[in-house]
């Protein structure tokens, strides 16, 4: 580790720079009465001002104010003002060099300040010895350290001396816990750990290798081998060594490294570091290897389910297209039969000139199957999947421990029913076999002609574990995902490393003051629309069904001045390589700064070559294909960028840096108002079968799909991505982008389409203090609920749900402040409790009272978006960005067809968040040069094109070459801004 923290000179400069907003400026430089008691001792105004400014300046940053330093004006100003001396006095008092001196001698005696001396310096490092332990970023050591100085008064010297004393206590911690976690590890788990290393799974392969493995597909042997993982990583008896609670967020920290390291490469490391980055790497790979195996035993349940259904939907097409022909069939055998008996012939000879006995065989076996009692049920169908669950489900019980909720006590004793059984059939059922878990659903299944169907006692038993797990009623400890709610609401990282997305402010009310404040509002708006249905248009209310106007068709014209306008801007960029449009991006915002090694922090040391990976990921070229055409870095080299310094981490710190530069550039504010965002999904196809894994998604074909979840502000900048399987519902994830991005957008609007919408959204979004406007495709499939009984509002009663339950959400309302305080402080990821919330039993009643929640905001929406078109026309314009944006991602990501080859979700997430960049990085571009072509047509004395200019969109790439031409242009080509020269000819 360096002697120094890694940061840039942006990052230096900020460190110790004065305030220049008003609200620092009040806060940090309002002087008291003694101050300016002190202050009006100086004769002039020129010494009174110079006094204060350095007075000031020792306070905040917390260092001496430099010769010939240039002062912010609104922080001159203000002080100025308090003393009642005029601004520009200063001239004069900077050209006193010995008054300056004279009166920083005076300010610190008076106030107690003094340098960083040999002792203090001392006493400080003692003090960061014991902060850098639980940290693993030394920027927030820093400003630790300065907040300590400031607190003791201690003049701050300089940037460099902080950085260097940040450097060696973060050096020094991390030694520490090295040596410490070392001294824990005995010879038997020393021997274990190594043996990871140097033994060998197969012939080219360590066992570490294997297992850091992702699985290749769903099934039963997969399952086997992730458990088989999970037992040879317990083996090694890590576990049982135990690390103080303030080493975790270091020993994360070297997991993250040890993830990307090589078994060779971990044998070149000291004793003391491999084996502590081993037992750190561990503990990270046990809670991956969890979340595996129980994601595929859900992925199996899920496949279990879509062959009940395909079976199901088989047997009701060939009953439908092909039952007269099997029943024609049968019913000559039976004449046959009948003849052969009456004649004494003889009968087998008989049958079989009728069909093939096989093909009778399969004629009464499926006749069977389509008359059986009852409507048809998938359930029914399910006894064929029995098989994978009989060999793999009692090992993966028996490998967890499984906590849960007391109402799952049923489903726990029936789990260890299994593990006894162990899939034996010569083994009994016990006499008291459990069945308080079997869902309603399952009895007729379970219960056979009075006795205990032993399949299906096991399904259902299984198939309640996949569901309880999803909603959270049972967790795992060692999972990272299927953990209890309340530990995933806990902090696991320190929470000065993440700071809280800027949100709206709201009132905290009390569950009653909120109900009477809803009930009141939701009463109101419902009898505005009963009374107002009497003057509308009959069409928008008939059958007991709401209907909202379709608006008027666009007209279209063929001089939109829209489009000229973007036709003349566009044809005005000049023409440019994709390469050069990320090297000038980065020229102006210092975006690959954020991509810090995982081990080092420091930035990429070749610009072109780490382009060079994210061009191949963005457009999913891939590494070794770029290696070959880009020229400027072997494989080897691009995939050091892409290991070492692309995670998820990084380019989320990018994407901000580049969100900001957009919202900061004069075209953007054209486009909307900065605080609106929408969501939307767009599918990419993948390479090999996927519907076993749940990548199937019937309105796409059958082809295996994953599907990228972005956020966008109205001003076109990328907020947040996310990969999600082709068959996941988008609901959960809306909440990620807004509360997961770490850019200065306040966004206080969300739009989402129809597969946005749920009615917990609704509510978290509400308590969050945000609004939610997603499209709503149909008024007609949509329930409205109230306090108040249904009969009260008229005509709108046939459209009522039940009567909304103030009890419940009085019951659970100090329950849901918790959850939406850490979603606010990004604790946890929105998308991983809405998942849980939304799996949730309808018996659950923290979801229920979330639900309630969000039926009256869904309800107080529904009612605005039939009274109001302006809602429902500015809804579609944000989410119409969304779709123009797919479309520039789709043109960017364009190589093997536009289909992802990769099918960990690591790497797609990877290619993802590079997509994601990459289009970010364009419309930046887009938005520079359009601001300068706009601007170079008024010059010229062309019309102004303003009122259009909310209806340009910087989104287009026919002037950007990304197809092949992967190389660097000569910066000659570029003027001394950075920037290529328009395509305009001179008047």
């Amino acid at each position: 580790m360096p002697a120094r923290i890694p940061m840039t000179e942006k990052q230096r400069a900020a460190l110790l720079a004065l305030p220049d907003t008003e609200e620092a400026v009040v806060q940090h430089h309002s002087l008291d009465a003694a101050d300016l008691a002190a202050i009006a001792d100086a004769r002039t105004p020129e010494t009174r001002l110079g006094y204060a400014l350095q007075l000031c300046c020792l306070r905040y940053p917390g260092r001496h104010l430099r010769k010939g330093e240039l002062l912010p004006a609104i922080m001159l100003d203000h002080i100025a003002e308090q003393i009642g001396v005029e601004a520009d006095v200063i001239a004069q008092f900077a050209r006193r060099v010995q008054t300056r001196y004279e009166q920083l001698a005076v300010i610190k005696r008076r106030y107690n300040y003094c340098d960083l001396t040999r002792p203090g310096r001392a006493e400080l490092a003692a003090w960061l010895a014991g902060e850098a332990i639980g940290l693993t970023d030394g920027k927030i050591l820093i400003e630790r350290l300065i907040i300590r100085m400031r607190e003791q008064r201690i003049i701050i010297p300089g940037v460099s001396v902080i950085e260097r004393m940040a450097g060696e206590a973060m050096h020094a911690a991390d030694v520490s816990v090295t040596n410490d976690v070392h001294v824990l590890i005995d010879n038997e788990q020393r021997a274990l750990l190594e043996s990871l290393l140097s033994e060998k799974t197969h012939a080219q392969q360590s066992r570490l290798s294997w297992l850091r493995e992702p699985a290749s597909r769903v099934g039963g042997r997969s399952l086997h081998e992730i458990l088989d993982k999970i037992d040879l990583l317990r083996s090694t008896k890590y576990a049982a060594i135990k690390v103080p609670d303030n080493y975790l967020p270091r020993l994360a920290q070297m997991a993250r490294e040890g993830a990307r390291h090589t078994a060779q490469a971990l044998q070149q490391m000291g004793p003391a570091r491999r084996l502590t980055t081993l037992v750190a790497t561990l503990r990270e790979l046990e809670a991956t290897l969890s979340d595996a195996a129980i994601s595929m035993f859900s992925a199996l349940v899920g496949r279990a389910n879509l062959n009940a259904r395909k079976r199901l939907e088989e047997t009701i097409a060939v009953a439908n297209d092909q039952g007269r022909l099997r029943l024609t069939r049968i019913a000559a055998v039976l004449e046959a039969l009948t003849k052969a008996a009456r004649s004494g012939a003889d009968i087998g000879t008989a049958v079989a000139a009728i069909a093939d006995l096989d093909v009778i065989d399969a004629d009464a076996a499926l006749i069977r199957r389509t008359i059986r009692p009852g409507r048809p049920d998938v359930l029914g169908e399910l006894s064929p999947e029995y098989r994978v669950f009989k060999q793999v489900g009692d090992r993966f019980l028996a490998t967890f421990t499984f906590n849960g909720r007391s109402a799952t006590g049923t489903l726990r004793t029936a789990m260890n029913v299994l593990i006894e059984l162990a899939g034996d059939w010569r083994k009994a059922l016990p006499a008291d076999i459990p069945f308080g878990h079997i869902e309603l659903r399952w009895h007729r299944h379970v219960m056979n002609g009075g006795k205990i169907d032993r399949t299906y006692w096991e399904l259902a038993t299984y198939f309640g574990v996949s569901s309880a797990l999803a909603s959270g009623d049972l967790w795992v400890p060692t999972s990272r995902i299927h953990r209890s709610l309340e530990d995933l609401l806990r902090p696991r990282v320190p929470a000065a490393t993440k700071t809280p997305v800027p949100l709206p402010r709201i009132p905290r009310l009390s569950a009653d003051e909120w109900i009477a404040q809803k009930s009141a509002q939701l009463d109101s708006a419902l009898l505005d629309t009963a009374h107002g249905l009497s003057g509308k248009a009959p069409l928008l209310f008939t059958g007991d069904k709401l209907r909202f106007p379709k608006g008027p068709r666009a007209e279209v014209l063929e001089n939109d001045p829209a489009k000229l306008l973007a036709a003349r801007t566009y044809s005005a960029l000049p023409t440019i390589r994709i390469t050069d449009v990320l090297s000038q991006v980065a020229q102006w915002t210092g975006f690959i700064d954020h991509f810090g090694h995982v081990s080092s922090g420091l930035p990429p040391s070749d610009e072109r070559a780490f382009l060079a990976a994210l061009i191949a990921e963005s457009t999913n070229l891939g590494l070794t294909r770029m290696a070959d055409i880009c020229g400027v870095a072997s494989r080897r080299a691009l995939l050091r960028m892409q290991t070492w310094h692309m995670r998820e981490d990084t380019f989320r710190a990018a994407l901000g840096c580049l969100t900001d530069a957009i919202h900061a550039e004069p075209i953007a504010a054209w486009f909307g108002d900065g605080w609106r965002a929408s969501a939307d999904g767009q599918h990419f196809y993948l390479g090999g079968p996927g519907e076993g894994g749940g990548t199937v998604n019937a309105h796409y074909g059958r082809d295996p799909i994953v599907k990228i979840y972005t956020t966008i502000t109205d001003r076109y900048a990328p907020l947040h991505q996310t990969v999600i399987a082709g068959t996941a519902g988008e609901a959960i994830h809306a909440l990620d982008g807004i509360l997961g991005h770490e850019s200065g957008a306040t966004i206080e609007a969300l739009h989402t389409d129809g597969g946005g919408v749920s009615d917990i959204v609704f509510a978290v979004m509400h308590l969050l203090g945000l609004n939610f406007e997603p499209r709503i495709p149909r008024l007609s499939d949509r329930r409205l609920y109230a306090f108040e009984p249904r009969a009260r509002y008229g005509k709108l009663a046939p459209l009522f749900g039940h009567r909304l339950d103030e009890n419940l959400i009085r019951a659970h309302w100090d329950d849901i402040g918790p959850m939406i305080e850490a979603m606010h402080n990004k604790v946890v990821t929105p998308s991983l409790i809405l998942k849980k919330l939304s799996a949730f039993r309808q018996q659950n009643t923290l979801a229920a009272a979330l639900r309630e929640i969000g039926r009256v905001e869904r309800t107080l929406f529904t009612l605005r978006w039939f009274e109001d078109p302006a809602l429902r026309k500015q809804v579609t314009a944000e989410l119409n960005k969304g779709e123009a944006r797919n479309t520039l991602a789709r043109a960017v990501a364009f190589h093997r067809l536009g289909r992802f080859r990769d099918r960990g979700l690591e790497n797609q997430q990877t290619r993802a968040a590079a997509l994601n960049l990459v289009t970010a990085a364009i419309i930046l571009f887009n938005c520079r040069y359009l601001h300068r072509a706009v601007d170079a047509f008024r010059i010229r004395g062309m019309a102004d094109h303003r009122e259009t200019l909310s209806q340009l969109s910087p989104l287009g790439w026919d002037h950007i070459n990304l197809t092949g031409d992967y190389v660097w242009s000569d910066p000659a080509a570029f003027d001394v801004d950075g920037f290529l020269p328009l395509k305009i000819s001179k008047p």
